[in-house]
């Protein structure tokens, strides 16, 4: 095929889609004499040359009908069809306001972790247990003296006592500490305890050492009298365990508020535990000291106004003794003290035994820990609370004040149950319950950890 031939070829087919696509009406002559004036020196295109461009370039052969689609005016709107509303997304201010408010929730979330592993460190794994004779060496730093006591026990966290002395600003964010103070301990000797709070051992420091050739007596909280003569004894080897007992029935140590229908002259719970030091006239008397421990308590409850305060919640001075002595058993951290009251405050209202193991066991004379036999929980005592219903026929230990304040202050709430579970990991929380039911998944949990449930 030559060239002419493609030439026409390709000038047919642009001329076959010209045909088939919308064509404007020719102007007449006398149209584009009126309407358009002749320009001179433009060439004429020849006719056919013309429409060949016009099948390329002109704008109408891209142009589609509007016949046949929605837009047309023959299209029927179909019913079936769901128009949906597409809305406007959120504005930047609600968007970096959800953004604001869940940074905030994190920064919360952080905050109390970190509060909480930091106040774990603080807190002693454990109530207080034994004696500690401590030494201050002369030349001792303060962070010499918290390693010597992290290593004897006293504190569980030297590091953290440490940063507890220090209280820097961070510090402070996290836990009370007191800022500002530079600590400087006397060398000499000390009587602690194992797992102290850290305030309780600057207390005790800051008293400085023992005299010299003195001797000094601390009997703890919830001890009962025959404990208490055996602690005497066992640092006081000179003293009569007969004339110990003798004392602790003398009607010199008589409370006011003792029943006086009661023949039994044991006066539970009315000395007070505390340190007591021992002077000359002490060392060979017995008596001299348990009247300094039965002073000591009387001007404890004067202090803290228990004859009024134990009328404000119906009960009597002797029987708010008794409360304070059943708390000082069961709590084994402070912050419990007031529920644990609440609990027996409710189960004395509703007319329930209190059920309380630690009763069974001064009525067995057993010491706590030690397990329960089922003679033990059915025995015939004015002491088992397990099966008579109110208060036991007289306090079961010597209460600190902690547990007196606690008796005539409950914390208001609806529990009538608690159980150890060593909650949320700390070592002694209880779980306070309202319903059986939540009694007995308490009891389950621990069981299950071995806290002493059976």
């Amino acid at each position: 095929m030559n060239t002419e031939e493609e030439s026409e070829e390709f000038q047919q087919t642009f001329r076959s889609s010209a045909d088939m696509a919308p064509r404007k009406q020719k102007p007449s002559q006398e149209e584009i004499d009126d309407s358009s004036p002749v320009t001179e020196g433009i060439p004429i295109v020849p006719e056919e040359v013309a429409v060949e461009e016009a099948v390329v370039w002109d704008p109408s052969v891209y142009e589609e009908s509007e016949e046949g689609t929605i837009f047309g005016e023959e299209t029927e709107i179909n019913p079936n069809v769901r128009w949906v509303r597409h809305r406007r997304p959120l504005g930047p201010i609600p968007r970096w306001g959800l953004v604001a408010f869940l940074l905030l929730i994190g920064i919360v979330f952080t905050y109390r972790k970190v509060d909480q592993w930091v106040n774990s460190l603080v807190t002693p794994g454990a109530p207080p247990g034994d004696e500690v004779e401590f030494v201050i060496e002369s030349g001792w730093s303060s962070n010499e003296v918290a390693i010597a006591l992290g290593s004897a026990g006293v504190i569980d966290n030297s590091p953290m006592f440490r940063q507890w002395m220090r209280c820097h600003a961070v510090v402070d964010w996290f836990i009370d500490c007191p800022s500002g103070i530079e600590y400087e301990f006397q060398a000499g000797d000390y009587l602690l305890q194992e797992h102290l709070p850290f305030q309780a051992v600057i207390d005790i420091l800051d008293e400085g050492p023992i005299p010299p050739e003195t001797i000094r007596i601390t009997i703890p909280e919830g001890l009962s009298i025959g404990q208490m003569i055996n602690k005497i004894k066992e640092r006081m080897p000179t003293y009569s365990e007969a004339q110990l007992s003798e004392a602790f029935s003398s009607d010199v140590v008589r409370w006011e508020h003792y029943p006086t229908e009661f023949f039994l002259p044991w006066y539970e719970g009315m000395f007070f535990p505390d340190t007591y030091q021992l002077d000359e006239a002490t060392l060979t008397d017995e008596m001299s000291l348990i009247t300094r421990m039965h002073s000591q308590f009387l001007k404890v409850v004067q202090e803290i106004d228990l004859e009024a305060q134990s009328a404000a919640v119906g009960l009597t001075p002797y029987e708010a003794l008794i409360v304070a002595s059943l708390i000082e058993e069961e709590a084994l951290l402070d912050d419990e003290r007031a529920k644990i009251s609440q609990v027996i405050h409710n189960r004395l209202d509703q007319g329930w035994s209190l059920g309380l193991e630690s009763t069974v066991r001064y009525a067995a004379g057993k010491l706590s820990g030690e397990s329960l036999t089922s003679e033990d929980l059915n025995s015939d005592s004015p002491w088992n609370t397990w099966i008579e219903p109110g208060l036991p026929l007289t306090p079961i230990s010597a209460p600190g004040r902690a547990s007196l304040e606690a008796a005539v202050n409950p914390e208001e709430g609806p529990w009538m149950f608690f159980v150890r579970t060593d909650e949320n990991g700390v070592v002694g929380a209880h779980t306070f319950a309202v319903t059986s039911e939540e009694f007995a998944e308490a009891v389950a949990v621990c069981r299950e950890k071995d806290l002493g449930c059976g």
